[in-house]
């Protein structure tokens, strides 16, 4: 029986957690009510409030997911992968693809940036998503320099350089999507790291 409830907690936490994502999407980060939260989830806003203590609890559960959903996709796309090369081009390309697939992601994001000067727990979760985005590509460049693929180059700042290239253009994109070709600039990016990468 316990387990059951356990199980039910967690069903009904993912749920919510999803309807925010997809409210903050459309409405953004102030604009947004546990009302909508609850519509959305086809739930009463007392479940809300029983299952998340707040609003802040309930978009860093938001962050948390999102964080996980990027793991996932991506360690799916690396699993049968073992050239070093081939996965930091898989790393960028799913992110690259990240606003065809989930445009909202970015939305999110964006919305959940203005409260790191205001909200220490906001600030902490976009902390946690960064350091993760650096330490997976951190974990393809050593490995790349170990194999002999990659130059010997300052692993941290390189997977930082990385990471800020992809977010950088992205961003771009996501306000002004008809200042250049996403695809074309995407794969240029790609090149000039591997040329620049590469022994």
């Amino acid at each position: 029986m316990k387990k059951k409830n356990v199980n039910i907690i967690e069903v009904r936490r993912n749920q919510l957690t999803r309807a925010a994502y997809k409210v903050v999407s459309r409405k953004g980060y102030y604009n947004f009510t546990v009302r909508d939260i609850a519509k959305e989830a086809g739930l009463s806003t007392g479940l809300v409030h029983y299952y998340f203590k707040n609003k802040d609890d309930l978009l860093v559960s938001v962050l948390r997911v999102m964080n996980e959903n990027l793991s996932f996709y991506l360690s799916k796309a690396l699993e049968q992968i073992h050239d070093p090369k081939e996965k930091l081009i898989i790393f960028m390309d799913e992110a690259f693809h990240l606003v065809e697939r989930e445009k909202e992601y970015f939305h999110v994001l964006i919305d959940f940036w203005t409260q790191i000067n205001h909200n220490e727990r906001m600030r902490k979760a976009n902390v946690k998503l960064y350091q993760s985005y650096r330490a997976e590509c951190s974990k393809i460049i050593k490995e790349g320099i170990e194999k002999k693929v990659f130059k010997d180059v300052d692993v941290e700042y390189t997977a930082t350089m990385i990471v800020a290239f992809v977010q950088g253009l992205i961003i771009q994109y996501i306000i002004d999507p008809n200042a250049f070709d996403y695809s074309e600039y995407n794969k240029k990016i790609k090149e000039q790291i591997i040329e620049n990468l590469i022994r």
